[in-house]
């Protein structure tokens, strides 16, 4: 038999909880209002739109009749059995504010809305179902009507709200722009071209027009908004350093902080997803633990076994699409990213002094838009590891101690070991990686002042001379990449190899420090599904470690050829102009 939960229960936790989740979510809506009342224009009234505002009163009423059948028409009843109805009419009215602020401020979708009912919908399914199994008709029949009518409106309201409201016509060619949450999440808009292409060879006609924000005119201008005082303020620093006789210059404007100002919204979206994603990943093994508990138990209910193996369907779905989510938001940030910077140096190689483009050969730029940016645009899809990892392996070695108690000491010893390594030899990579780039700009150099001048070079017979000096400049740069290399290579194979190690020092100790330590299929199942998920923040700390060097180089090359002197009137001695 199924369980029945107490009334308690279903009319405290199970009301509070979707309750609660759109006020926590309060500062982000009144924020996405401000952002799209900026850019789109009010909402015209739809069908769809007054059909949901019709169901929200409806529930409205249900929740403010079940209270008055509570407080005036049925005895005995709780306190929660009179807090609830006015909780969920509390829940109700704001939503009614929230579709009619959606409508004046133009969003034709709410994640946080739709969310808000799919919790309902979920936890108003135990009441749902105890109406009918406990047959409350027979002690209230109004009541029994009020909690038949409630639940499948909940429902209902939850599958109008997959559905976007209409934007006027020809307010933008987008239809990602026009489409729904739910639509987006499972980028189902996108459909129709692998359709359309699975038919007949697509064309430029098929195609759907880039979005505005990701146009790179409008990315330019707004990397320009953010490094533009930036340099002012750097500018200003150099002037009061010349005025007080200064040696030390001010530090160089950041690129990294200027793209992070750029992108901070979408930053902060993306580390909230991923948060709950890493936290979904460690349900796979808790649940593991209680289905091999419940396979064990030969008096253990049934339907507690189809629950947890329900439960383990649905935590790993929910974080596959959660997953892809975070991922979308951070591949379109990597490659705005990447359009911004590519845009924003051609635009300084179009303004470069004479003096400045001297210092600057054309394959020198051409290798800032073709290769620097790809760095960065590589670093932005794993920038949210710095924090994933540790948290991600501080997670599982925690639960480790909790499953296998001390014994998981070593295993916590070897990755403690690793992390001073990991960042010794980030400093040692990073110092090389440096000095190669700079071998690398006096090779590209010389080998245009070759080119250029290689008459003379022919007339006075300099060519085994300069082919010499160039090979002396390649044979440095590639000593300081094989050490470089070498190092990588003996970091990703300790990374690597580190789950193995823990999962063999942590097992090893658990038997042989007691008799009564026994190996059980709980513990061994529970335990390896730990260490399998510490293999993936283990090898991506050594990616992000390359990575992270050749940011830090290329972040240098590109604000030395942003601060570099522009022709125009602003440019004066040695300050920084855009």
């Amino acid at each position: 038999s199924l369980p029945q939960l107490t009334s308690c229960f279903r009319h405290t936790l199970l009301v509070y909880l979707p309750t609660a989740f759109p006020l926590l979510f309060l500062p982000i809506l009144f924020v996405q209002s401000r952002r799209i009342s900026r850019r789109f224009d009010a909402l015209s009234i739809t069908v769809i739109f007054v059909t949901r505002l019709v169901l929200n009163v409806l529930l409205l009423s249900t929740a403010t009749a079940v209270l008055v059948l509570n407080c005036f028409f049925i005895a005995g009843t709780s306190s929660s059995d009179v807090v609830y109805p006015c909780v969920w009419m509390l829940f109700f009215i704001l939503h009614l504010i929230f579709d009619c602020n959606r409508a004046r401020c133009g969003q034709i979708s709410s994640g946080i809305q739709h969310l808000s009912f799919v919790l309902s919908a979920i936890c108003g399914l135990p009441e749902f179902a105890h109406n009918i199994q406990s047959k409350v008709y027979e002690d209230s029949l109004p009541l029994f009507v009020l909690n038949m009518v409630f639940w499948p409106v909940i429902v209902l309201q939850t599958l109008l709200y997959c559905f976007a409201d209409k934007r006027n016509a020809n307010s933008h060619k987008s239809v990602e722009l026009d489409s729904s949450f739910i639509n987006r999440l499972t980028i189902w808009w996108f459909t129709t071209i692998p359709m359309r292409g699975s038919k007949k060879d697509l064309e430029m006609d098929d195609l759907f027009e880039l979005n505005h924000g990701s146009s790179s005119a409008h990315l330019g201008a707004l990397f320009e908004k953010y490094w533009l005082p930036a340099m002012r303020g750097t500018n200003d620093n150099i002037l009061e350093v010349g005025q007080r006789g200064l040696a030390k210059l001010p530090a160089e404007p950041s690129i990294i902080f200027a793209l992070f100002r750029m992108f901070k919204y979408d930053f902060i979206t993306a580390s909230l997803i991923k948060v709950l994603s890493d936290t979904l990943q460690f349900g796979q093994p808790f649940l593991l633990n209680q289905l091999i508990g419940f396979v064990s138990s030969p008096d253990a209910p049934f339907w507690l076994g189809i629950s947890y193996a329900l439960l383990m369907f649905a935590v790993s779905e929910v974080r596959s699409m959660i997953l892809n989510a975070y991922f979308n938001i951070m591949v379109r940030m990597s490659m705005k990213i990447q359009t911004a910077l590519t845009t924003a140096v051609y635009r300084k190689t179009l303004r470069l002094s004479s003096t400045a483009r001297r210092k600057r050969t054309v394959g020198e730029i051409i290798n800032l838009m073709a290769i620097d940016v790809e760095v960065f645009q590589a670093m932005t899809q794993q920038v949210q590891q710095f924090w994933s990892c540790p948290y991600q392996i501080t997670f599982a070695l925690v639960y480790l101690l909790f499953t296998l108690g001390y014994s998981a000491s070593p295993g916590v010893v070897i990755m403690i070991v690793l992390i001073p390594i990991n960042i010794f030899s980030s400093v040692f990579i990073k110092k090389w990686q440096m000095n190669a780039m700079k071998m690398k700009d006096q090779r590209v150099k010389m080998v245009n002042e070759v080119l250029n001048g290689i008459k003379v070079i022919k007339l006075y017979a300099w060519e085994e001379p300069m082919e010499a000096h160039i090979d002396e400049i390649r044979e440095r740069e590639l000593a300081l990449v094989r050490k470089s290399g070498l190092v990588r290579s003996a970091l990703d194979t300790f990374n690597n190899s580190s789950p193995f190690l823990v999962a063999a020092a942590s097992f090893g100790t658990f038997i042989l420090s007691s008799d009564e330590h026994i190996l059980t299929p709980q513990i061994a199942f529970v335990s390896l599904t730990l260490f399998n998920q510490l293999k993936m923040p283990m090898a991506i700390i050594a990616m992000l470690i390359n990575v992270t060097v050749q940011v830090n180089a290329t972040d240098w090359s590109l604000g030395r050829m942003r601060i570099m002197t522009s022709c125009g009137r602003t440019s004066c001695g040695r300050a920084y102009s855009h």
